[in-house]
């Protein structure tokens, strides 16, 4: 497992727990989060091979994704855990992540059910911030995070 200080970790699941009054709970919004990063070949090369067969196993929907979160990466999301697309998105994203979350879910972000069903939920916005994070990223003049209000499409250059 790959150790950083705290202060660089995008999350952590000691930020949760006084909140969540458990680890279980503290790990669900995390834990989809890490989940949807390695469905979509987000992680980090040496997270990927220290990890592989509870990733593969989170992939096959065998386990959660705080299975992962705890089990792979010491309950703790770091950028060394993601590769470079995958840190530069969260370090646009994530301080917005548990807002979406809430605003999926309601507000309470620790009495949502850990399962897939779930997952599938949260699962497609997360896509959708990301396809406006490339599209920003690859724009070259957005914030990084997708269009700006009014910002022309590049394939409608003509207007």
């Amino acid at each position: 497992m790959v150790e950083q200080p705290a202060e660089e970790a995008f999350d952590d699941l000691s930020r949760h727990l006084p909140v969540a009054g458990s680890i279980d709970r503290a790990a669900v919004p995390l834990g989809m989060y890490l989940a949807w990063c390695a469905n979509h070949q987000l992680l980090s090369s040496a997270l990927q091979d220290e990890a592989a067969a509870l990733i593969l196993r989170v992939r096959f929907r065998e386990v959660v994704g705080s299975e992962l979160l705890v089990a792979g990466c010491g309950g703790r999301l770091i950028p060394e855990h993601l590769n470079a697309e995958g840190s530069a998105f969260s370090e646009a994203y994530y301080g917005r992540y548990l807002d979406d979350f809430r605003a999926t879910f309601g507000s309470e972000p620790y009495g949502v059910e850990d399962d897939w069903e779930h997952y599938d939920r949260i699962a497609p916005l997360l896509t959708r911030r990301l396809m406006a994070f490339r599209a920003g990223s690859a724009g070259g003049g957005t914030s990084g995070y997708g269009r700006q209000e009014g910002e022309r499409r590049w394939w409608k250059f003509w207007r």
